[in-house]
This record gives structure tokens, sequence and C-alpha cells, in this order.
């Protein structure tokens, strides 16, 4: 980001630790921020890290946009998580949300849809929207074992097994995250997320679970890096699954050595693939 130092970029973000994540380390680099949050919550933690700060509901994008060309924003990243069930709840759209979503001629809410759309409307104002991989590649971890631990060989065979079900699932655009249990798919991500995916997972299949999380073939890292951190580890150690398989240079991993420790102490392995 060094060469970059003189860019000011408008960063939109989202819940979790990876927009701050960002903030710190381009403000250590000397990048120039100007943040959009969507909640408090997130405006108040990214404040200390960034040239100006705004916190402006997701669904009042008349403002978001307004205030990104007040500030003569060019460049934006859109980083961190989106609650999926806002697109369930037109009342708290802005008249320009409205607008964006009513002009989707499509019978779909499917995330990528969405946010393609969505991309196609910051660019068409004159805005370019940038890969987060690109400024955050040091969070995707190469292929092999991140743990003390390794899997054994039933849980490399249900890695084996798991991994093309979790790609297609994926590239239908139901959900990136998968468990599985003795060659058997135990759970599905949809609307609910990982974390809870994992809950549920574990419940029904109780205690060694395998956990696998991969990307879209064709996955736009433009508006959606998928990523696993230490809430995740948190889940699988309270629902005891033993294996988290994510796909290698295309998963981020948040903090990853708190999430290595966490799996470290409860005996789950972390594999790349």
């Amino acid at each position: 980001m060094n060469t970059l130092a003189a860019q000011r970029i408008g960063l939109i973000a989202g819940a979790g630790e990876i927009p701050v994540y960002f903030a710190k380390k381009a403000h250590e680099d000397g990048l120039r921020i100007v943040s959009v949050a969507f909640t408090d919550e997130i405006d108040a933690r990214l404040k200390p890290f960034v040239e100006k700060n705004y916190s402006i509901g997701l669904a009042k994008s008349g403002k978001i946009f307004k205030t990104l060309e007040e500030e003569n924003i060019k460049d934006i990243l859109i980083i961190g998580k989106v609650e999926k069930k806002m697109i369930f709840k037109p009342q708290l759209f802005d008249l320009e949300t409205l607008k964006i979503m009513t002009s989707m001629s499509f019978r779909t809410h499917q995330d990528k849809t969405v946010m393609l759309k969505i991309i196609e409307e910051i660019e068409s104002r004159g805005f370019k929207v940038l890969d987060q991989m690109e400024y955050m590649k040091e969070l995707y971890p190469k292929k092999g074992v991140l743990t003390r631990r390794q899997p054994s060989e039933k849980e490399m065979a249900d890695i084996e097994f798991g991994f093309p079900i979790a790609r297609y699932m994926a590239d239908q655009e139901i959900g990136q995250t998968i468990v599985v249990k003795n060659k058997t798919v135990i759970a599905v991500e949809a609307v609910e997320g990982t974390d809870q995916t994992i809950e549920r997972g574990c419940s029904l299949g109780q205690e060694g679970c395998t956990v696998i999380k991969v990307s879209r073939t064709h996955q736009d890292y433009r508006f959606d890096s998928p990523g696993i951190g230490p809430q995740t580890l948190e889940r699988m150690v309270q629902g005891k699954a033993s294996v988290v398989a994510v796909e290698a240079g295309r998963i981020m991993i948040v903090e990853r050595d708190r999430v290595v420790e966490q799996a470290d102490r409860a005996g789950i392995s972390i594999v790349c693939i």
C-alpha cells in the first residue's frame, strides 16, 4: 500500500473485524481513508485510523453517494459483513436505494446478483470499486496445515468428499460453507451465515464434524471476501467440531494467530486445501 500513500480511498464498512484491520493497516502505511460505516459501533472503531468518518445506514445509499462525492472520493473499498435479511426490509430504504432495487428486472435477491447491480450503480456515478484481496493478500493463507494437530485419514476423507459439494453450493449462490460428518452433508449455509450454519450442523452431527468453506469459482473480491475468524472458531469449539478446511489462497483468515491459538487449544485442525 505504500505506493498509494498519497491516494484517498473511500471505505464502505460493514460489520466484523476486517474493516478495522484494513483501516489500521492503511493508517500505518500512510494511506488516507474516508470511511462510511453502516453502524455507529463500527464507525467508532474506525475513527482512530481514518482521515474522516461518517456513520450512515446501509439503506441510505443516496446519502452515502452524496457524502463520497462531496469528499471527492473516486476509489472505494467495500469491506465487512452486511446483514442479508436487510433486502427483505424495503421499508427501511431511502428513495435512492428503492430506485436501485426496483430497477432490477429479475426476480431474485441472490447476494451476487444484488451486489453486482449495486456495484454497477456505484461505478455509473464515476466511482471505481477496488478489489479487497489486492489490499490484504496476507490474509489468504497458502496450502498446508496451520495447526499443531494434523487431520486424520477419516477427516481428510470427509474434506475430499465435501469440497466439490461446497463449491457446487457456492456456485449456485446458496452458501459457501457446509458441515460434513462420515461423508454425509449435515448442514449447508444459506441466508443465516457461516457461524449459525456451524452451530446448526454441529448440533445435528454432534461431536467430530468437519467444516468446509470455499469461494465461488468466479469469486468477485470487490464485494465479497469469504473468510473465517475467532468467532467462527468459537462456534466450532462450542459444537465440538474437529476440523475446518478452507480453500487455500482464496479464503481469508482474520486474526490468524488468535484463530490458530484457539484451534490448538481445542485440538481442532485448520487445513488449507
